[in-house]
């Protein structure tokens, strides 16, 4: 079976940004080089939210004011759909090995 390059979802709340309405995010599964860039735009953001906010915005290749404009339940689902593209990382805590 193969595994899907991206998924779609679509919002609860529409949000409209630079005059463009988003009724849905598409989310890619990040290769190394979207890592890549994600380390460098983190580079110094210590905060959980912001770095979930970085990633959403790298994965879905729109700016971070764009996601910070969206619901906060829009957000929890997109979030939620990027960890499943991370299955190993769940549920690792702090990963120290124990």
């Amino acid at each position: 079976m193969t595994e899907a390059k991206f998924k779609t979802v679509p919002l609860v709340s529409p949000v409209t940004f630079e005059g463009r309405e988003i009724t849905e995010l598409r989310i890619t599964k990040p290769k190394v080089k979207d890592l890549k860039r994600m380390n460098t735009a983190l580079d110094g953001v210590t905060d959980p939210l912001d770095q979930g906010i970085v990633l959403a915005a790298t994965l879905t290749g729109l700016p971070v004011d764009a996601i910070e404009e969206l619901d906060a339940d829009d957000f929890t689902t997109i979030s939620e759909v990027i960890a499943d593209f991370f299955p190993q990382a769940k549920g690792r805590g702090s990963g120290v090995p124990s």
